[in-house]
């Protein structure tokens, strides 16, 4: 075990079914796996799909798994950072078609945030993702608006597709134990995002600003932390165009709320610009 990389080994046999039974494996099927490990769910996913290819960070489970795979040629293990990894090119070298392919992820702690971040950016690529996660890092996905864990992950996820909270993993289903428990969260991918953004950058830049400090109003965080972005004036507008209580909080808005205020304060700038 290399504690430096913070790896925590699935071993309980009824997880591994439930975490393929959420997946929906089917044999025709294509799967990308991350953090593979000592490959508690690459040799069942080898039995059961046409490809595989299995990211791995660590050189060592890397010749490991190359070595007790070598005689499955639809299996493919590769040494990579998740976090880096240029997807495209990765379907591209391996003639993966884009929105034909599962995801399955039983990530690291120290790693699971910027994974997934990684994989949202390329989310038109995948079908389907199944990750493992730290329980709080899936309950902030799955939150809704109002939830104490509802943030900037659970908007950014939500922008991207629909997750499930699909069930919790105790620590003992792991080798050795962690502190925490971890979560099981399924995330059907949308082909195009939820809603329709003038400006992505801007969309997340309202959406980040808005969660950077939660005691304040939304009015005043966008105001304290968007450096001149958000002038209060056009906040008022767009406030009052879209029927937003003065008083409301950013926790409060939805996936389409934060859009609807993107593009109506893009439009109010416009407006300002015009002569």
């Amino acid at each position: 075990m290399r504690k430096r990389l913070g790896q925590h080994f699935l071993t309980d046999r009824r997880i591994i079914a439930r975490i393929l039974d959420v997946a929906a494996i089917q044999p025709e099927d294509v799967v990308v796996e991350i953090g593979p490990g000592k490959g508690s769910l690459t040799f069942p996913l080898a039995e059961r799909v046409k490809h595989l290819v299995a990211i791995e960070y660590d050189p060592f489970f890397v010749d490991y798994l190359q070595e007790r795979l070598l005689d499955q040629e639809h299996v493919q293990i590769l040494q990579a950072d998740a976090r880096r990894l240029d997807y495209v090119e990765l379907f591209l070298t391996h003639r993966l078609e884009n929105r034909q392919v599962k995801l399955i992820a039983n990530l690291p702690y120290y790693a699971a945030v910027p994974i997934l971040l990684a994989i949202l950016h390329a989310s038109q690529l995948f079908q389907q993702c199944t990750f493992m996660f730290q329980k709080e890092v899936g309950e902030r996905i799955t939150a809704v608006p109002g939830q104490k864990s509802y943030s900037l992950l659970s908007v950014t996820a939500q922008y991207y597709s629909k997750p499930t909270y699909c069930f919790t993993v105790p620590a003992h289903a792991f080798h050795p134990s962690p502190q925490v428990e971890s979560a099981v969260v399924n995330m059907q991918v949308f082909a195009q995002p939820l809603v329709q953004v003038v400006n992505q950058e801007h969309f997340f830049r309202v959406v980040k600003h808005a969660f950077l400090s939660r005691r304040k109003t939304l009015k005043n965080s966008l105001i304290t932390h968007g450096q001149g972005l958000f002038p209060g004036d056009l906040l008022h507008q767009a406030f009052e165009r879209l029927h937003f209580a003065p008083n409301i909080r950013g926790e409060e808005l939805s996936v389409e709320n934060f859009a609807a205020l993107s593009n109506e304060l893009l439009r109010l700038q416009r407006e300002e610009r015009t002569p």
